[in-house]
């Protein structure tokens, strides 16, 4: 009989009752999840106390957002700790990209010689289960359903689970339920915050109000600075000649009315024709984000063909390139950049370059957390594309300057995260767990 009803209610009726339900019962449930995880907790802390060694799995996603290097070096080189990695399959978009991300991403972490396995046993034609590794403690990488249950759900439900943010925090909307009070959030062990802004959003937003959340700084950032302080990077440019090198980095937010960061339909081809046009002045490196490609293949507008050949003029041409990987010692090298990206925008600034963040239409500026506004402060903002020739022009004629807003923001929002290093303040809080 419910569910009859609820078949038959208008749609405005349907929509106040959703809204009613996350606003309370949703909200109990989820903090009813945390009141019992935190008992859960307890009992195997419990179990792991007196262990010799402690078998950490990292789950892998997608090559591009694997921001806890640091985390997991510094456990390979202590032997209370026994970190692997296992890759994960990337379930939303098909099994084609599911297969292909799980090859690049295993690909990249044999090559960098670490432990790693593959959730399929291909030899037995199975998806394994995680209990297989025996992991005291589960280390994810993405806080959203992105892959199968036993990897998800079942994990941060079962195991001591912690959580790096795969970005750097710089984001507020759909009233921070994705990023901030998820089941995710309120159910894994310790979420380690890359500053006191997103403890904040925690804090009012999430139903464990912030009590599993440590602030760390962003550990992603430690290589970052390594790079830019040794000045030893890379040769990642094809053509390391006296041209200007700038980053184009168009994020995949596409026709996305909840979070419309992204600029990408509307500019696309105007930057194409910009970088013909100042071919003989500056190299480009298209700097997609790595679900664009898979959102653009099921665009109407665009499909595979014309999104394959969008890339490849820009992975071919003399006086471009495409980076879809690893990105420090492409940002250390470069002149400057022009993005709408997300974490990008706090990124970025470590380099004290100058930087471009275009706001779309849509874009209001009412998508970031405080710490997010301070870093669009920080750039020099492009409301349409006549401000991107007017901002190249600009650094072409040799006004390379930073905004006095970018300095303070290092100083005010940056550096006091890095006293202590943010991996190290991770471990410890993971250690302290244990007394």
């Amino acid at each position: 009989m419910l569910t009859l009803i609820k078949k038959h209610l208008p749609q405005p009726i349907k929509r106040a009752l959703a809204v009613t339900y996350q606003r309370t019962i949703a909200q109990w449930k989820k903090r009813r999840l945390f009141l019992r995880m935190q008992k859960k907790h307890q009992a195997l802390l419990a179990q792991i106390k007196g262990k010799e060694r402690i078998r950490v799995v990292f789950l892998a996603i997608h090559k591009s957002v694997w921001k806890v290097d640091p985390v997991f070096q510094k456990m390979l080189a202590d032997p209370f700790f026994d970190p692997i990695i296992l890759v994960c399959p990337y379930t939303a978009y098909g099994e084609e990209r599911m297969w292909e991300d799980m090859r690049e991403c295993l690909a990249y972490f044999n090559e960098k010689d670490y432990p790693t396995h593959s959730t399929y046993n291909l030899a037995e034609q199975r998806w394994i289960k995680l209990k297989e590794l025996t992991p005291d403690i589960v280390f994810f990488t993405n806080p959203h359903n992105l892959t199968r249950k036993e990897y998800y759900e079942d994990a941060y439900l079962n195991y001591l689970s912690c959580y790096v943010p795969y970005h750097h925090e710089v984001g507020s909307y759909g009233g921070n339920v994705g990023q901030y009070n998820q089941d995710f959030h309120n159910a894994v062990w310790l979420i380690f915050a890359s500053h006191n802004a997103s403890y904040k959003l925690f804090k009012m937003t999430a139903q464990s109000k912030a009590e599993n959340v440590r602030v760390t700084g962003y550990p992603a950032m430690e290589e970052l600075l390594k790079i830019r302080d040794k000045k030893i990077q890379k040769k990642v440019w094809k053509n390391d000649d006296s041209r200007l090198k700038a980053i184009w980095a168009p994020h995949h937010t596409i026709n996305d009315p909840v979070l419309p960061y992204s600029n990408f339909i509307e500019y696309a081809y105007k930057f194409k024709e910009l970088a013909e046009e100042y071919k003989n002045k500056i190299i480009w490196c298209f700097k997609p984000h790595p679900i664009l490609k898979s959102k653009l293949y099921n665009h109407p507008d665009w499909g595979r063909e014309k999104t394959d050949e969008f890339y490849l003029f820009w992975e071919r041409s003399e006086f471009s390139q495409i980076s879809e990987g690893e990105y420090f010692d492409l940002f250390a090298t470069s002149d400057f950049m022009i993005h709408d990206s997300g974490s990008f925008l706090a990124e970025y600034l470590y380099l004290e370059k100058p930087v471009m963040y275009l706001l779309s239409g849509a874009n209001n500026e009412k998508y970031y957390s405080d710490f997010g506004i301070e870093a669009l402060k920080s750039c020099d903002v492009g409301y349409k594309f006549s401000d991107v020739i007017e901002f190249i022009d600009r650094l072409i004629s040799g006004r390379r300057f930073i905004k006095k807003e970018h300095v303070e923001f290092m100083s005010k929002e940056i550096n006091p995260y890095f006293s202590q290093l943010p991996s190290d303040k991770i471990i410890d809080a993971i250690l302290r767990g244990f007394k």
